[in-house]
């Protein structure tokens, strides 16, 4: 694995290990707007959102003991990672969607 990989392995790693929570959702179809706008809802309820490389994000999590997310991980996605109540950050991405 490249040096840049795994910098970022070990990046995902580390909020993975973070946070008590991890919500996977896909962003496909958001302008940066809008995905401005994602940010600053989920910063506000304690949590924030990272564009991930599918690949790296796989290797972290199996890295992390959650294992292969039963192939959720496929197509644009996000993770969102917060230090609070994980309902006040699904609500915001519920509400947002």
């Amino acid at each position: 694995m490249r040096a840049e990989k795994k910098t970022l392995t070990k990046e995902y790693l580390a909020r993975l290990n973070a946070s008590p929570f991890f919500i996977v959702v896909n962003y496909r179809g958001l302008k940066v707007g809008h995905l401005t706008e994602l940010r600053k809802r989920l910063k506000k309820a304690g949590a924030q959102v990272l564009i991930v490389k599918n690949s790296i994000f796989r290797i972290a999590a199996q890295e992390a003991g959650v294992g292969d997310l039963n192939g959720s991980l496929g197509g644009q996605i996000a993770v969102v990672t917060g230090q609070k109540d994980i309902s006040v950050a699904a609500k915001v991405v519920k509400t947002f969607g």
